[in-house]
């Protein structure tokens, strides 16, 4: 319980700060000139909100007979973006989110039920049309941090980071790491939206690990608005 408060602390004061961050950086520009001949550059920071929905699930194997089905949850949060020049920057999420998939095992079916907090970095190039419109494409690392994990059966449910007596293992490791991509459209006034596929290079698994792997993956699609535009 003490290390849970002690996430969820840390994730409060990460968001905060990203949130402090978003409203001092709008649109606040730095000129670089390296020499006198050289054209000067802005080196642009920016930040605003983030909504999305996803669908989630993960990869398996060593499961005889396992079927996972993604199901919807949704994502709150922020972004701050680097402009490092016109077509190119590095932005820095923070997603809260629910993440609910089912999984079918023979005859027994359940619901794995997940809180968490992500912090993506993308890569991100810019394309901006004549009207002032932006496509935008990323890709980069993240890394997701659990609050909650659950599977509900049969009217019960198991916690699945509960530490087992004997082994000192849970059944889920609280964190994992992977990639992401992702497509979005920025309008002139801001407002974007934007899709993205993320999947874990980690083995979710703490409990059976050398034998059982789950990988988690997510398809997100939502909207988000550039603050100080």
């Amino acid at each position: 319980m003490m290390q849970m408060n002690n996430k969820r602390t840390f994730a409060i004061i990460v968001f905060a700060l990203v949130c402090v961050g978003t409203t001092c950086a709008q649109s606040e520009a730095i000129t670089v000139s390296e020499t006198p001949s050289q054209e000067k550059q802005n080196i642009v920071f920016t930040g605003g909100a983030i909504l999305e929905g996803n669908l989630s699930g993960f990869f398996h194997s060593g499961i005889k007979d396992g079927n996972n089905v993604m199901k919807a949850g949704f994502s709150l949060g922020g972004f701050l973006n680097l402009g490092v020049i016109r077509s190119f920057s590095v932005q820095g999420e923070m997603l809260f989110h629910y993440k609910n998939s089912e999984f079918e095992q023979g005859s027994q079916c359940g619901d794995l039920v997940y809180w968490g907090v992500e912090i993506p970095v993308y890569a991100m190039y810019h394309y901006t049309f004549s009207r002032g419109g932006c496509l935008q494409v990323g890709i980069g690392p993240y890394t997701e941090f659990g609050f909650d994990a659950k599977f509900k059966h049969g009217g019960k449910e198991a916690d699945l980071y509960e530490k087992d007596g004997s082994t000192g293992l849970a059944a889920f490791q609280e964190s994992n790491s992977g990639f992401g991509a992702k497509v979005g459209y920025e309008f002139v006034s801001g407002f974007q939206i934007n899709a993205s596929y993320k999947a874990s290079i980690s083995n979710l698994l703490d409990a059976n690990s050398s034998q059982v792997k789950i990988h988690p993956h997510a398809i997100s699609v939502g909207v988000a608005y550039r603050f100080g535009k």
